[in-house]
Formats: structure tokens, sequence, C-alpha cells
């Protein structure tokens, strides 16, 4: 059986950190261009953000949440996996969330 179906709470734990993921990735990338300063109104950002790709590295993206479970010595979940990474982005594309 996949370990996945039985644990709802690692599905939750990676999609939340893949958000985060992109969340970070489009902020850095806004403001490292020079798009986001301090006199933007919160409806561009708003804007700008949707209009910022993004790229999913499964690899890389359960490298970053193995970081934080090492840092979290009260964590429940132990290691995430690549497989487990792009099982839970497959099943957010499924469900409609929009990922290139």
């Amino acid at each position: 059986m996949d370990p996945l179906t039985e644990k709802p709470e690692r599905i939750a734990f990676i999609a939340y950190n893949i958000g985060v993921y992109e969340s970070i990735q489009k902020f850095a990338s806004l403001i490292l261009s020079g798009k986001i300063n301090n006199n933007l109104d919160t409806n561009r950002i708003a804007k700008l953000l949707s209009e910022t790709l993004t790229f999913y590295d499964a690899n890389l993206i359960s490298q970053l949440i193995n970081a934080l479970l090492g840092s979290n010595p009260k964590s429940t979940i132990d290691r995430i996996d690549t497989d487990e990474v792009n099982y839970v982005v497959s099943q957010l594309r499924a469900c409609g969330v929009s990922l290139p």
C-alpha cells in the first residue's frame, strides 16, 4: 500500500511546504529583479506574484523539507523522499491547482 494514502498529515505537510517554497521563490525573484520595492501597493504586488512563474524540483523540495524536519526534534514526521513530493505535486495538479 502507498504510504502516503495511510498518512494524510504527510500529504498536507508536503503540500504546505510546496506552497511555502513557491511563495519564497516568487517573492525572491521579484525582489531580486527590482520589481518589488517600497513604492508598490499590495494590489500590484499580488498581480506580479500571480504572473510570476516558478519551477518545481522534487529533489530540492524534499531536501528543504528534510532540513526543516531535522531542525525540529519534536517533529512527528520523518524524512520525505522525492517520490512523495512528486506524488503530492501530481495530486495538486489533479485537483486543479495551477502548477507548471
